[in-house]
């Protein structure tokens, strides 16, 4: 029985697996319910999968046969069919085997040669802001000119009330610097307006919207953050940078419960069409806790989530010491249930690039500066510490290799201080890493989280990153296959909603190709890094189970694991590699209950 080791990082199995990767075939015909009565019924151990759970000593609820299912088990194995019993499955193997659990009630559903494998695991989402985008904000693509996003911003004007605020996305953060409230106030003279760029780190806003919350030409640059101005008058331009964003942020309404309930139930059906089934909310207010809370109670979430409550010193309305304070206990926490584990925080070591915004160990190339961090080291150093003794999973946002440096230096003094036996920790994003910090994550029970679109993707924002740091970090970014050599986890986050989709697929094939997958013309990323396609299966799933510290339960095809699956329309060891971000899924099963089916 291919048992994984919980014990044991993923990471081991991953160079081995992609040395004994099987090429699999996969017909794409339609899912097929076939009747029950047609396969009698009987228990029996599986030579390969191992031995049926205590719950094969009855029929199975449901079994799905005939399929190429990639189980990312230990040995990255290849099976036919899998059969599901109260949630979990019960027994991984041949259709001979899983025929034998069919009873006159279980649900056969034939694969036709279609691939499966488990759910994936997305370790960087925010669920709430996305769906109140998808909602309630103005919308205008990234790549919009000037003209028709003040055009959107107008129309969006005439269908509020004087006073409504407007909040919008997304413009191109490259405009930052030629952009002005004047352009808000002349198309939304009588309401405040609040625009997310593309990276979530600068928001442009006008007029009416600097006074609500108090801001002038005599406002001070809060530490970590900025207020572009006018050059020649010192006039706030509008755009603010990093943690000057908080300073609006703070000042605009905020969302009553039901829209939170509303915005997180479109959402989360959203993730499980692209077979997302287990996600970490980048960030958390209490508010959206609750409504997480509530789905559950009503047996409407469709994803297993843990939530990191919000330690952004940017956004915060508090001191991280304030924040602390309310999580001590579980009076604001609340319980861990079946689908929910309240037990994260993020924390921000830096910002991203424009505006030197992340520290480097080396100067930037367009300025001479050493970057900014977002937090001073001893204050990260602290809050890490208090974080870990309570038994927080610590999530903290690293782009520049000095910030993932100061990351990596806090987490190594809270295990020296508290004893070594704390969460497992993740350093988001994984941008740039110094060699030497290669190999010290997987020391500290640490796991890297790689957004894949955001980190190397070749398009306007990365190239912008050459003139900022320079042509030789850049072609260093994302170094996957290097710290999977050098001994560290990776897992897989899409950070959406700072892309247009959560699509794994789109991920997978960047990781394998190192280019754009909607824009290979535009180059490669560190080609050195590429890895292989089972190592990219596993870092879509069983190390992100590991990460999140629930790999015992999923993240794999196995005997007593949750029975979290999807099917695909292809085959994905096959296909061409350009065809990969194409994938659809067909069905999703979260503990063995359908939450996605493709029509």
């Amino acid at each position: 029985m291919h048992m994984i080791d919980a014990s044991a990082p993923p990471r081991a199995r991953q160079t081995f697996a992609g040395r004994m990767a099987r090429a699999v075939t996969c017909a794409g015909l339609p899912l097929l319910l076939i009747t029950a009565a047609a396969v009698p019924a009987q228990a029996q151990a599986d030579p390969v999968a191992g031995t049926p759970t205590a719950a094969a000593a009855r029929p199975a609820d449901m079994v799905l046969i005939n399929g190429r299912i990639f189980t990312s088990d230990s040995f990255s194995s290849i099976v036919e069919a899998v059969s599901i019993t109260d949630g979990k499955f019960d027994l991984v193997g041949s259709n001979e085997e899983v025929r034998r659990r069919v009873g006159p009630e279980t649900a056969v559903h034939d694969l036709k040669g279609r691939m499966a494998m488990p759910g994936i695991v997305d370790m960087h989402v925010h669920p709430v802001r996305g769906g109140l985008a998808e909602l309630t904000y103005c919308k205008f693509a990234e790549d919009a000119p000037l003209d028709r996003l003040l055009a959107a911003v107008g129309a969006c004007a005439r269908a509020k009330r004087p006073g409504e605020w407007i909040e919008g996305a997304e413009w191109n953060s490259v405009l930052a610097p030629s952009l002005d409230k004047a352009m808000l106030d002349q198309v939304a003279p009588d309401n405040p307006v609040y625009l997310h760029d593309n990276t979530n780190h600068v928001v442009w806003v006008n007029s009416a919207a600097l006074a609500a919350a108090g801001l002038d030409r005599t406002t001070a640059d809060p530490p970590g953050g900025k207020l572009l101005r006018n050059p020649a008058t010192g006039e706030l331009t509008g755009v603010l940078l990093e943690s000057a964003m908080g300073l609006v942020f703070n000042a605009k309404p905020k969302p009553d419960s039901a829209m939170i309930e509303r915005a997180a139930r479109l959402v989360f059906g959203k993730l499980n069409t692209f077979g997302v089934t287990s996600i970490q909310t980048a960030q958390a207010s209490a508010e959206e806790v609750a409504a997480f809370r509530a789905l559950e109670a009503a047996g409407q979430l469709t994803v297993r989530l843990r939530t990191q409550w919000d330690f952004n010193t940017a956004l915060a309305p508090v001191s991280p010491d304030e924040m602390l304070a309310r999580f001590d206990t579980r009076a604001e926490r609340g319980p861990v249930t079946e689908l929910i584990d309240p037990d994260g925080a993020k924390i921000y070591a830096d910002g991203i690039a424009i505006g030197a915004n992340s520290p480097y160990l080396e100067p930037y190339a367009a300025a001479p500066t050493f970057g900014h961090a977002a937090i001073d080291p001893f204050a990260l150093n602290d809050a890490v510490l208090r974080m870990d003794g309570l038994g927080l999973s610590v999530m903290i946002h690293a782009m520049g290799d000095a910030a993932v440096r100061m990351a990596l230096d806090a987490i190594e003094a809270a295990r020296r201080a508290n004893g070594g036996k704390g969460p497992r920790h993740v350093i988001a994003h994984g941008f740039s890493i110094d060699a030497a910090d290669r190999g010290r994550a997987g020391r500290l029970n640490t796991v890297f989280e790689v957004s894949p679109p955001v980190t190397l993707f070749p398009n306007d924002l990365l190239a912008g990153a050459v003139q900022l740091i320079g042509r030789k970090r850049v072609r260093e970014v994302a170094p996957i296959r290097s710290l999977i050599e050098a001994g560290d986890t990776v897992s897989y986050g899409s950070d959406w909603d700072n892309i247009p989709e959560p699509n794994p697929w789109l991920a997978l094939q960047a990781m394998i190709s190192r280019q754009n997958p909607w824009a290979p013309d535009r180059g490669f990323v560190a080609r050195s890094e590429a890895i292989d396609r089972i190592t990219g299966l596993e870092i879509l799933t069983i190390n992100g189970a590991y990460g999140l510290g629930i790999d015992a339960r999923t993240g794999s095809i196995e005997p007593g694991k949750d029975a979290d699956l999807i099917v695909l329309d292809r085959n994905l060891m096959t296909i061409p590699v350009e065809q990969i971000h194409q994938a659809q899924v067909v069905q999703t099963l979260l503990r063995g209950r359908i939450v996605h089916q493709k029509r």
